[in-house]
Formats: structure tokens, C-alpha cells, sequence
């Protein structure tokens, strides 16, 4: 969808989504949300409900986890990237690709399913999400200036609108907008199949780089794949060396372990983007 049209296209509270911290109209604001829109606004179009309105889209970083950060570093900023759209209802979480497009990929959290909220940071900073079943989460913000804007009106939505038996973010089937129940891969309304956990372990363990392959994520399936050839050949080479000297096999133990420690981060990876309801089928399949 166009840039330059999408703000007339989508149902947009301009007195939120193109206005600065203090309400006042900002070329600024505007541009930045017509452009991230306008990425979005196709897919994003399709699920919006009748009187819904946009108060404000952001590009944000999806929970990570300490061992997340740990193993997979800055990368985790790209392979978790998503982009949260508020509207008057509710909080819509978009999967996006390093471009920043979305993936076939939603979910939501009900401003009547949110206990409460907090906003924190300088430069950039953090969004925690309060639910009433009593999980919470944190996004990660990375402008701040989206953080101060959805600090200034966020507090208007929440705690506020209709529960849902939810009572948490979660999934939406990218087909037919029904909810989605938890570990279970086949939409129960319009029928439409997704991966599963079980085939994410099987592509990651057998596939060198099978489990971001199998998310999309093809550059970093290319770098897991070249690693685990690297560790492979490191091992063999270490194994013959270490023949009939003792003092040599620790070295290829630690190879091992590492070779293991990149199969569990693609593991973790692949599991991770299956949970979130990836269709099996291709774009208009």
C-alpha cells in the first residue's frame, strides 16, 4: 500500500496517531507513521473491526529472553522484530521481516484484558504488559519518541473495554481473524494448517540451519549452516589428532558442546516462531 495514501485508506484517529506528545499536528509523526503503515496497512487492513480506529503503529522487539541475548546477541533485534499497533480496542502484535513487512503472523491483547502497563527508558526503552491471568511481558521500544507518544495516551486505554476468557495477548489465524487455541495448529474456523513445534525440532536437528530455514530467516539459516559445518569438520579434524592421546579428547568434547549449542539456539529459534502460529501453506495458497 502506497506510502502517500495510506493515512486516507485506513481508519486512523489523526487526533493520536499524527499528533506529538502534546496533541499538536507533526510533519514528523506523520511521516514516520505513513511510512511504517504503509508496510503494514495491507495485511493489517484485512483484520481491523468495524469503528476501530489506529491511535499509533511502532516498530518494537518482540520478549527476549536472558539466554536469548545470551546466545543469540544483536541478532535477537532482527529475528524477534515485530511491530505493535494500538488501536481503540486493543494492542495488535505484528511479526515483521528485517524490512520491516509483516509475516503471515497476529496477535492481540484486549485493553480489557490488560491489568496495567508500564512505560520505561531514556533514549529508547520498554513497554511491560500486565495481564489479568497474571503473566507479563515486556517489548522492546527502540525509539524514544514512540515511547514517550505511547506512554502520553496509552493510559486513556488501560484498564478499560471487555475482557476476553483469554485474559492475555494471543493469536489470531491470519485467514479468517478467529482466535487461536494454544498448542493447537489448525485454525478450528476456516481450517487453515499451520508448522508445528514437532516439525520445527525435526528441520532443526536434521537441517544445518533447518530452523531458521524453516522460519523464513534464510540469511541466518545460511550463517547457522556454515557454523555447524565449520564445528563439524573441526571435530573430525580434532578426533584424528586426539587418536591415542588422551589429553587431546577434552578439546573435542568442547567441540561437541558446541555443536550442541548451536543446535539449541535454532531449536529454541524454530519452536519459538511455530508458537506463534506460522501457516503451513505459502502466501494465497
Amino acid at each position: 500500500m502506497d506510502n502517500g495514501t495510506i493515512l486516507n485508506q485506513l481508519p486512523i484517529d489523526r487526533t493520536v496517531c499524527l499528533t506529538d506528545v502534546k496533541g499538536e499536528q507533526s510533519d514528523k509523526v506523520r511521516k514516520n507513521q505513513a511510512k511504517l503503515l504503509g508496510k503494514l496497512g495491507s495485511f493489517l487492513q484485512k483484520f481491523l473491526e468495524p469503528e476501530e480506529r489506529i491511535l499509533y503503529a511502532s516498530p518494537a522487539v518482540a520478549p527476549i529472553s536472558a539466554l536469548e541475548q545470551f546466545f543469540k546477541g544483536w541478532h535477537v533485534y532482527y529475528l524477534k522484530s515485530c511491530a505493535l499497533v494500538f488501536t481503540s480496542q486493543r494492542i495488535m502484535c505484528l511479526p515483521t521481516t528485517t524490512g520491516g513487512k509483516p509475516r503471515r503472523m497476529l496477535s492481540q491483547a484486549r485493553y480489557g484484558d490488560l491489568a496495567g502497563f508500564k512505560v520505561k527508558g531514556l533514549l529508547g526503552g520498554t513497554l511491560e504488559l500486565a495481564y489479568k491471568g497474571g503473566r507479563k511481558e515486556t517489548f522492546t521500544i527502540q525509539s524514544g519518541g514512540d515511547r514517550k507518544k505511547i506512554e502520553s495516551f496509552l493510559g486513556r486505554q488501560v484498564p478499560g473495554g471487555v475482557s476476553t476468557d483469554r485474559r492475555d495477548r494471543h493469536s489470531l489465524c491470519p485467514r479468517c481473524a478467529k482466535p487461536l487455541a494454544k498448542d493447537k495448529y489448525l485454525c478450528p474456523s476456516c481450517r487453515l494448517a499451520f508448522k508445528t513445534p514437532a516439525q520445527a525440532l525435526r528441520f532443526a536437528l536434521l537441517v544445518p540451519g533447518g530452523g531458521f530455514f524453516l522460519t523464513g530467516h534464510v540469511w541466518f539459516g545460511v550463517q547457522s549452516a556454515l557454523a555447524e559445518l565449520i564445528i563439524f569438520i573441526l571435530f573430525l579434524s580434532t578426533m584424528v589428532a586426539a587418536h591415542g592421546k588422551v589429553e587431546l579428547m577434552g578439546a573435542s568434547i568442547f567441540i561437541v558442546v558446541l555443536l550442541t549449542l548451536n543446535k539449541l539456539v535454532a531449536i529454541d529459534h524454530a519452536r519459538y516462531y511455530v508458537r506463534q502460529f506460522m501457516p503451513a501453506e505459502k502466501p494465497g495458497a
